[in-house]
């Protein structure tokens, strides 16, 4: 399955639950258009550039550069923007997770540089950031959480569903496929998102992004203890590094 429908299908499932969850939710606010744009082509530009990375470069590099461009890019775009003003805690806890999860990847087999996939990766992080400060300030104006992931989720998914046609189809016809793409739709997008939207909520967008960083870390520890895969002492490392950084920002932010 190309990596460009993988990303499609997996925001139009999102977006469709997203979108039912919001109907339960009354709303009387206005969603300003300009931010609904930058939230809805953050998202889009998330999902192409990430899944083509990892097609790229594999996943280990992919998800580093992704995740650990992100809280730059979110404290960037937030003193661009004039929302927040990175504070030296976000940044040293931001250098610290980030060379975590570089030192946790260190020895990854799987992971082949790729020029063009380092820079889809690093659209993929820049997607992400844009999505935090837009939805960042539409949060703290009190519009209902719900409505925002649901509307630009849902905007999201217009804008990438051509993308659902590319490649072989063959996958429609696989019932092990398409409960992949259910959990992928489900779990990994419409609940993750809307866990992480209520987060954007009480924090800080640069915090918040820099907090994702654990994501790694939990993929990793699930690879060990469900997988039953091996870490190497580097790998260690990185990981007590990461959770540092996060306990850091967590105390102190």
């Amino acid at each position: 399955m190309s990596p460009l429908a993988i990303g499609s299908a997996r925001l139009l499932i999102g977006s469709l639950i997203l979108w039912i969850i919001s109907l339960r939710v009354k709303n009387s606010k206005r969603f300003p258009r300009s931010v609904l744009w930058i939230c809805a082509l953050g998202v889009a530009a998330y999902q192409l550039a990430f899944f083509s990375a990892v097609h790229l470069t594999g996943v280990a590099i992919a998800t580093v550069t992704a995740l650990g461009s992100s809280p730059v890019f979110t404290g960037i775009f937030s003193w661009i923007s004039g929302h927040e003003r990175p504070s030296r805690t976000w940044l040293l806890a931001t250098s610290i997770t980030t060379i975590g999860i570089i030192t946790l990847n260190a020895n990854a087999e799987q992971a082949t540089f790729n020029f063009a996939g380092v820079l889809l990766a690093l659209c993929a992080g820049a997607g992400f950031a844009s999505f935090n400060v837009a939805g960042r300030s539409i949060l703290k104006s009190g519009y209902p959480m719900s409505h925002f992931v649901g509307k630009s989720f849902a905007l999201a998914a217009m804008l990438l569903s051509p993308f659902l046609f590319v490649g072989s189809h063959h996958w429609m016809s696989s019932a092990k496929n398409l409960s992949l793409l259910l959990w992928l739709g489900i779990i990994a997008t419409a609940l993750a998102y809307s866990l992480y939207s209520y987060g954007l909520t009480h924090l800080k967008a640069s915090n918040a992004s820099t907090l994702v960083l654990a994501e790694p870390v939990t993929a990793t520890l699930l690879s060990v203890t469900v997988l039953h895969n091996h870490l190497t002492t580097t790998s260690w490392v990185g990981v007590f590094i990461v959770i540092a950084g996060l306990l850091y920002l967590g105390i102190k932010g």
